[in-house]
C-alpha cells in the first residue's frame, strides 16, 4: 500500500476472538474491507490459496535455513520444522542449549519446544521480575 498497491478487501484466518482483530484492523485500515473468520480458510478460496502458499514458502525456508549460530555438531535432518513431527521432536531433544534454548530457527513459543526447555534448560530469572534497574552513572 505504501507503494501504490491498492487493496479492497482483506481476509484473515484467526486463532481466537475474530472481533478483536477485525476491529483493530478495521481501524488501522478504514478504507479496506476486512473480514475475520475462524476456519477462513475453508470458507473462503482466496484464504485457502494463501494458506497453501503460506505452506509452501516456509517449507522452502526450512528446507533451506542457513544457521547463523555456530554450533557444533549441528545436524539439518530436522524433519518438517512443524512441532508434531517425530524427527523435529527429536532434533529439539538433541539440539536443546541448557542456558540459551535452541537456535533462532526455533519457535519458542510452540508448546513442544516450551515443554523440552522446562525439562531440559536450565530456570532463567530476568531482572525485569525482579525490578532491578541498571543506571548509568554520569
Amino acid at each position: 500500500m505504501d507503494q501504490g498497491v491498492k487493496v479492497a478487501q482483506v481476509f484473515v484466518d484467526t486463532v481466537g476472538l475474530p472481533e478483536t482483530y477485525q476491529e483493530r484492523l478495521q481501524q488501522r485500515f478504514p478504507s479496506i474491507e476486512v473480514t475475520v473468520k475462524a476456519k477462513a480458510d475453508a470458507l473462503y478460496p482466496v484464504v485457502s490459496a494463501a494458506s497453501i502458499c503460506a505452506k509452501v514458502a516456509r517449507d522452502q525456508a526450512v528446507k533451506n535455513w542457513k544457521f547463523v549460530e555456530k554450533l557444533k555438531d549441528l545436524d539439518t535432518d530436522y524433519g518438517s520444522g512443524y512441532p508434531n513431527d517425530p524427527k523435529t521432536k527429536a532434533w529439539l531433544r538433541k539440539h536443546v542449549e541448557p542456558v540459551f534454548g535452541f537456535p533462532q530457527f526455533v519457535r519458542f513459543s510452540w508448546r513442544t519446544a516450551q515443554s523440552i526447555l522446562e525439562k531440559e534448560a536450565e530456570d532463567v530469572m530476568w531482572w525485569q521480575t525482579w525490578g532491578w534497574c541498571v543506571q548509568k552513572r554520569r
